[in-house]
């Protein structure tokens, strides 16, 4: 339960005279009053990006059951059928506002009401508007909704705007195209001596596809070669290493691997995937900064050697057990540039920068709205926010429950590197280089021969030009040819 201010993200300040207008986005400081009786409420809008930097629950800290939640939803829950009085203050920037009107949704429960009041915060507080969403809605739809318009031009003139930089080669980590890659293949004549994740027991050796150069071993140096190589003439600056552990065979080939890439001129940074301690953490990633960190193919970020985690580690510990990590890596002179996979506000108070490993079980347009909140926020707080494009995914080969989701001819792949560029990421990252299991993989296979590569190569180039083609909804209609810009569609309806 909160009782006081908690700060989600810490903002710098943004004011940036003489960033010249193509470098730099406006965005406007808002403060929210959240005020509700009902048991539960959410607040959402559309037709803009809305991005809440802190809250402070203001009265009702000890209703029953009180979780409040301000990311680009804001929420306050309650246990059912509390009626007691709850009033939140949000502080929050609005960007990406249209010429035309926003919509502020407020969906709740069935009891009580709840009102949200809109100001300026930028020192004059000036009030901009106020909606109540009071017991049921005439809607169908049995999470209550009520909308509300309000015209974009009531709050850009009204609320002075400040100038947020964007990302370019100059500002925080330069410009990156990192690829997730997987050292843990081997084969029996290869350095390995054995079959390690091709499963000679299964078809294709337990892969979606089957790579166009055979299968091959981790840890032979003109295998690392021939894949760097590749990579890097698909505008690809790195691979992300999946890392399991010192001594592991991922590591055994990591250190082959970063080997290999000092005599191509590639960069490396590792993935750690799992532990079961805080401690276990502090050790490895000592090992690892110790052992690697020195390498000039090794990832660093303002003088820092960068290393991503994994999910499965990120959301294992609490945010204090990862403060004590870091504090404890800095005692020993090893600290990092942690990226943490996961795009809560919460973990920019501990982690530089944040991303989002497999973005495929959200509709595309979820995502595209996940991106420009998790970049705007990024950058608000002096943070890194990678991008995650996926050329499609498979794991139904393995079961007719598997999650799948169609290349659709590299139409899919577009589509993601659409709303990564249109989200403003200071990187982009490729799921995947070679996970063969899952069937993301853009290496070149006997199905798709190197398209994935000539695909990567242009819309890295396209990036890199500087392209963007707005596309709200991110179902790959841009915003000009769309007749439906905020709901996806496809090309085939035009946009509908």
């Amino acid at each position: 339960m909160r009782t006081g201010m908690v700060v989600l993200a810490c903002v710098v300040s943004l004011a940036l005279p003489g960033i010249a207008e193509e470098s730099a986005e406006e965005v406007y400081p808002v403060e929210i009053l959240l005020t509700t009786t009902s048991d539960w409420t959410d607040v959402r809008l559309t037709g803009a990006t809305l991005v809440a930097t802190s809250f402070e629950v203001l009265e009702g800290a000890d209703a029953r059951g009180l979780i409040v939640s301000a990311l680009s939803t804001l929420s306050v829950g309650k246990s059912s059928y509390d009626a007691s009085r709850v009033v939140v203050r949000i502080r929050a920037y609005i960007a990406h506002l249209p010429a035309g009107w926003v919509r502020f949704t407020i969906t709740k429960g069935h009891i009580g009401e709840t009102t949200l009041s809109l100001r300026g915060d930028d020192g004059y507080r000036r009030e901009l508007a106020t909606f109540t969403h009071r017991g049921v809605s005439s809607s169908s739809d049995p999470s209550n909704p009520r909308t509300f318009t309000l015209r974009a031009e009531e709050i850009t003139e009204a609320v002075e705007p400040e100038a947020l930089r964007l990302p370019s080669e100059t500002t925080l980590g330069g410009q990156r195209v990192l690829a997730f890659y997987y050292p843990w293949y081997g084969t029996p004549d290869g350095p390995s001596g054995a079959w390690v994740h091709w499963n000679p027991h299964r078809a294709h050796r337990d892969s979606a596809h089957v790579p166009l150069a055979g299968y091959y071993d981790s840890k032979d140096p003109e295998t690392i070669r021939r894949q760097i190589r590749e990579a890097k003439s698909a505008g690809i600056d790195g691979f992300i290493a999946s890392w399991w552990g010192a001594g592991t065979f991922e590591d055994q080939a990591f250190r082959v691997l970063l080997e290999v890439a000092e005599e191509e001129g590639f960069l490396i940074t590792p993935y750690y995937e799992e532990a079961d301690r805080p401690s276990e953490i502090v050790a490895e990633v000592a090992t690892i900064v110790s052992r690697y960190g020195a390498s000039p193919a090794f990832l660093h970020v303002g003088g820092l050697p960068v290393v991503f985690f994994y999910v499965r580690v990120t959301q294992r510990f609490t945010l204090e057990a990862w403060r004590g990590i870091f504090a404890d890596l800095k005692e020993r002179d090893c600290s990092v540039f942690a990226v943490a996979d996961g795009l809560s506000s919460d973990f920019l108070t501990v982690f530089q920068g944040i991303h989002t490993y497999n973005p495929v079980s959200l509709p595309i347009g979820a995502v595209a709205e996940q991106y420009r909140g998790a970049s705007l926020l990024a950058r608000i707080q002096g943070a890194l926010f990678a991008a995650t494009v996926i050329p499609g995914y498979d794991e139904a080969y393995r079961s007719p429950t598997g999650l799948y989701r169609d290349r659709a001819d590299g139409a899919t792949y577009h589509a993601y590197w659409e709303i990564a560029r249109a989200s403003r990421p200071n990187w982009i990252l490729i799921t995947s280089f070679n996970e063969w299991h899952e069937g993301s993989e853009i290496e070149p296979s006997e199905e798709f021969g190197d398209s994935y590569l000539t695909q990567t190569a242009d819309e890295a180039a396209a990036w890199r030009r500087g392209e963007v083609t707005a596309d709200r909804d991110g179902d790959g209609v841009p915003d000009d040819e769309d007749l439906c810009p905020e709901f996806p569609g496809s090309h085939a309806t035009d946009g509908c």
